[in-house]
């Protein structure tokens, strides 16, 4: 399946996502210091079960610009609700990996109506005080793919960032993610209301992941009042990428058991 490139004015800015296959549409967010091709896997294989996949660059993001009046992780939403709705998408299931799956549940509890369902990726979203968090921004660059995947060697076959150019908008994204932590709280948003969430919620976790570990996805499954926990063992904080047959496998399963697609 084709992928494909676009994008959009909104507010006067630049908004870019990647886009392939037709059917039901689902949005899927990258994390913080990511981008839309986070998903290039997701993209290739759930448009071949007649699924629309759509992964944009959040604002600040890859190709898309700053936006005004975005300056913490929960503004992100309403941009996001602009987008689908220049693309004619009154309602999706929607998911993210980290600050991403941040973003997902903010807009799921700030207008459910639009959010058939959720998917969230090892995410941030509550918070555990006994549990610490590790902001991927504070280790050393010889230490970070490390600190966000289980197996380096098998993340470097995997992952969909090969180019300059994509590491440019890496370094791009990190910058981007630390202003967005200037701006607010990463773990916990006052006005994020979990009851809101009725519709079917699949949370993916790596059994490894030291940066948003298992016990987040555990205390979320138990928060939400529709939503199983798959877990993934030998993988950490990326399992769209570590373990992507694995994820998409899970995905479509959940699409249609819930008849979501």
């Amino acid at each position: 399946m084709r992928i494909i490139d676009n994008q959009v004015t909104l507010r006067g800015h630049t908004l870019h996502w990647y886009e392939a296959g037709e059917g039901a549409p689902v949005v899927l967010l990258h994390g913080g210091g990511g981008t839309g091709r986070a998903f290039l896997s997701q993209l290739s294989s759930l448009s071949d079960h007649h699924i629309r996949v759509l992964a944009p660059d959040m604002p600040g993001f890859g190709k898309s610009d700053w936006f005004t009046g975005v300056a913490d992780i929960p503004d992100i939403g309403p941009v996001l609700f602009e987008w689908l709705d220049a693309l004619n998408i009154p309602c999706s299931v929607i998911g993210g990996n980290s600050m991403g799956g941040r973003v997902t549940l903010s807009m799921a509890s700030r207008d459910p109506k639009r959010v058939s369902g959720v998917i969230i990726l090892d995410s941030v979203g509550l918070e555990l005080p006994e549990v610490p968090i590790i902001n991927p921004l504070t280790l050393r660059q010889s230490e970070y793919t490390a600190g966000l995947v289980y197996n380096t060697e098998r993340y470097k076959a995997l992952t969909p960032y090969r180019t300059l150019e994509d590491a440019r908008e890496l370094n791009r994204g990190r910058a981007s993610f630390a202003q967005y932590l200037d701006g607010g709280r990463i773990a916990s948003d006052p006005a994020l209301d979990l009851s809101r969430l009725t519709m079917p919620c699949l949370l993916i976790w790596g059994r490894e992941d030291r940066i948003v570990p298992l016990a987040y996805g555990q205390a979320l499954d138990q928060a939400l009042s529709d939503s199983e926990l798959m877990v993934i063992d030998q993988c950490a904080h990326l399992p769209h990428i570590e373990e992507p047959e694995i994820t998409n496998r899970a995905i479509v399963d959940f699409l249609e058991r819930h008849a979501l697609m």
